[in-house]
């Protein structure tokens, strides 16, 4: 896991830089001041340095410069994050071996696309060298008769398959239906119990061509979902809702969402045992879980996240579009 050092004097930005980088694959460490920026570079050799400009013991700058000439840490990429935007500021940093320079307030996108061009997290850059990159671009030709091969391929369906069809879907209910039941025996309740009408209907708000990644909120607060759903609907996403942990287990057996908001304190069981119950599936395993609460510090939060290995924390309320980027960021825009 590639390690990033933040150096910013603001708590509020240390914590939202620290989420995103997190929720991106990067380990994160942050410095409140320049001095402690410092030691802590020569300490854990980070593979980057975002720098604040304007610290409380220090000029950004200065400490860059610091850096710079210290055989320990010459060599660490640093970039400036600063609302100081002049163009004789700006040029004097790049003099002084700044790689790039982010005006806050800034484009989360733009600090990651820089970011990545110095340092990415190990499966992005699995994921790149995996790539074939092709001598020749293809041609409009060349692209229609790929289509028509795999066209080709895919046989009609014959009663006899449709029948086969039928009966492997049938299967997969009733395996579901096994989960399920196998699921409810640690909330030590029937499975009629608790059910929720709008749990169960998934909103359609996105187009029938394409299908729209899945996102499940299993959560009793309805105000939460109502604030996220339509930003995330915006951007392509299905929202599913469910109410309560049964309800929850159910739509995520049935659904297989790409990533589930989870609150930890619910009717019908709570966040935990859901959480629980999903990772001793293995059709669910593997699904992001993100555990949210509007009662725990974020610390506390960060410290329970970690406790029950589910994959981060969202601390509500919370905006949006930094909900969105959260999502974008573990998932794929």
């Amino acid at each position: 896991m590639p390690k990033i050092l933040v150096i910013e004097d603001e708590p509020d930005q240390n914590k939202l830089i620290k989420l995103r980088l997190e929720a991106r694959g990067y380990r994160v460490i942050s410095a409140g001041k320049a001095k402690e920026g410092i030691e802590t570079a020569k300490k854990e050799k980070p593979d980057l340095i975002l720098m604040d400009m304007i610290l409380p013991d220090m000029h950004g700058l200065d400490a860059t410069i610091k850096l710079k000439r210290s055989p320990e840490t010459e060599n660490i990429p640093i970039i400036a994050i600063s609302a100081v935007g002049s163009p004789e500021f700006m040029k004097a940093c790049l003099q002084e071996g700044i790689l790039a320079y982010i005006r806050k307030p800034y484009d989360p996108r733009e600090l990651f696309k820089t970011i990545q061009k110095y340092v990415r997290p190990e499966e992005e850059e699995k994921k790149a060298k995996a790539k074939p990159v092709p001598t020749v671009l293809p041609t409009f030709k060349d692209e229609l008769e790929e289509i028509e091969k795999e066209f080709k391929k895919k046989p009609l369906l014959v009663p006899k398959e449709k029948e086969k069809k039928h009966e492997k879907e049938a299967k997969k209910k009733q395996k579901i239906e096994e989960m399920l039941k196998e699921a409810l025996s640690d909330f030590k309740i029937p499975i009629e119990k608790k059910h929720s009408p709008d749990a169960d209907s998934p909103k359609k708000l996105v187009g029938e061509k394409e299908k729209a990644k899945s996102i499940l909120i299993i959560d009793d607060d309805t105000t939460f979902a109502k604030i996220v759903t339509p930003c995330l609907t915006e951007h392509g996403y299905e929202v599913n809702i469910a109410l309560d942990g049964v309800s929850g287990l159910k739509q995520a057996f049935q659904k297989m969402p790409v990533l589930i908001l989870l609150n930890l304190i619910l009717p019908a069981g709570g966040g935990e045992t859901v959480l629980s119950n999903l990772r001793k599936s293995p059709e669910t395993e593997h699904i992001p879980v993100f555990i949210m609460s509007s009662l725990l510090s974020p610390k506390k939060l960060e410290e329970k996240a970690r406790e029950i290995k589910a994959r981060g924390f969202i601390s509500k309320p919370i905006e949006p579009e930094d909900l969105l980027y959260i999502i974008d960021s573990v998932v794929g825009p």
